[in-house]
C-alpha cells in the first residue's frame, strides 16, 4: 500500500531553515568545544565550576548554546506544522530565527550577557510570528463548523453525550 501526500506550494522552503538550523547548532557547538580548551573547562561540568578564573566567559558562551537546545525543537517543529498553512511565512519566521540564534551566539560569546540582546530579538522576530500563525490555525480549526460536528458526533459515539 502506497499513499501519496501532497504539501503545499512552496512547503520545501520550510527545508531552508530546518536545515540551516543544524548548522547553526554545530556552530554554537564548537564555540563550546573551543571555550572548554581556551578556558579550561572540563568535563563532566556543563558549566565553570564556582570560583573558575574564566567562569562568565565560559559560561556565556555555554548558555547561548543550552538557552539554543530549548528552544530549537519547538521552533522547528511548529515551523514545519504551521508551514502546511502558511509555507512561505513560516520559512521566512524560520529563516528569521536561526539567523537569529547565530547573532545570540556570537554576541553572547563575547563574554559580555547584554551583546545576545540583538540576536535574542531577532531570534524572536521569527518564533513570535511562528506562535502567533500556530494559535491562528488552531482558532480557524476550533470554529469550523465542519470541526464543531465532528466533535459533536465523536462525543456522542464514543461518550455517550450530546454537545
Amino acid at each position: 500500500m502506497s499513499v501519496k501526500i501532497e504539501f503545499p506550494e512552496g512547503y520545501a522552503l520550510c527545508f531552508v531553515p530546518l536545515a540551516l538550523s543544524w548548522l547553526m547548532n554545530t556552530f554554537l557547538v564548537l564555540q563550546v568545544v573551543i571555550g572548554r580548551k581556551r578556558y579550561d573547562v572540563q568535563y563532566p561540568n556543563l558549566y565553570a565550576p564556582a570560583g573558575h578564573k574564566d567562569a562568565d566567559k565560559f559560561n556565556c558562551i555555554q548558555r547561548a548554546h543550552q538557552n539554543t537546545l530549548e528552544s530549537w525543537s519547538m521552533v522547528m517543529v511548529t515551523m514545519l506544522a504551521v508551514g502546511l498553512v502558511y509555507p512561505v511565512y513560516a520559512a521566512a519566521a524560520g529563516m528569521a530565527w536561526v539567523l537569529g540564534r547565530f547573532v545570540y551566539g556570537l554576541g553572547y560569546a563575547l563574554g559580555n550577557p547584554m551583546f545576545r540582546s540583538p540576536g535574542a530579538l531577532l531570534s524572536h522576530v521569527g518564533d513570535f510570528p511562528l506562535m502567533g500563525m500556530a494559535f491562528k490555525i488552531a482558532y480557524d480549526v476550533l470554529t469550523d463548523q465542519s470541526t464543531i460536528k465532528l466533535a459533536k458526533g465523536a462525543a456522542k459515539a464514543h461518550l455517550g453525550v450530546e454537545l
